[in-house]
């Protein structure tokens, strides 16, 4: 065989299958499983492909989990960041983030309840959530400062609104997406203390001038 016969053959077999691919199937397999299951042959074998095929891709078992972080990080959190980022009143942008949970679409709840399972037993994993816990809660602190409430209130109402959601999860409630809608805004009112249209907080401390 010459070399352009080689040069066009293209990469081998176990190539087959991109980084994301594997990620993707990564992530199945930790929501079904849990990452004690996570292992290279076992996870080469459901893609179909031998283990050649995630050495194509991966350095090692460690740099696999490391990027299936990565990927939690940015699927479960880009969204919500990116509704604070949107125009409209502080009221709104809390009611988008609340839809986006309800919705499950950009936001997966599964995944997010296994990378916490996960944490329970790794360190690294554990240090990734936590800095993302307080990426996310920073970002609802500061929609109710702006909403008017004190810097110590606004962020224990972000703690409130985001450990509520965190704990439904946690407690595997599996209310239909109806019933959430039924109930969304009685949360919302409990949670935040503002009316559903309102812009800023009737009955709050105003935000010390000092």
């Amino acid at each position: 065989m010459n070399d352009t016969t080689l040069a066009d053959a293209g990469p081998p077999a176990e190539a087959t299958l991109s980084t994301q691919d594997w990620i993707d199937a990564a992530r199945r397999m930790l929501i079904r499983d849990g990452v004690g299951a996570l292992k290279i042959d076992r996870l080469a074998k459901e893609c179909n492909v031998t283990r050649g095929g995630f050495y194509w891709r991966f350095k090692s078992r460690e740099d696999l989990l490391a990027k299936l972080l990565e990927e939690w990080r940015r699927v479960n959190t880009s969204p919500m960041l990116e509704v604070f980022k949107d125009a409209g009143s502080p009221a709104q942008r809390l009611r988008d983030a609340a839809e986006l949970w309800i919705r499950e679409e950009e936001f997966d709840p599964m995944f997010d309840t296994a990378v916490r399972a996960w944490a329970a037993t790794s360190t690294q994993a554990a240090a990734v959530v936590k800095e993302v816990d307080e990426i996310r809660i920073q970002a609802f602190r500061d929609v109710f400062v702006e909403a008017g409430y004190s810097d110590i209130e606004a962020l224990v109402r972000a703690r409130i609104f985001y450990f509520h959601q965190v704990g439904y999860y946690t407690l595997g409630l599996n209310e239909s997406t109806e019933r959430r809608h039924d109930l969304f805004e009685h949360y919302y009112r409990a949670l935040t203390g503002l009316d559903w249209d309102q812009t800023h907080p009737s009955t709050s401390r105003a935000r010390s001038s000092d």
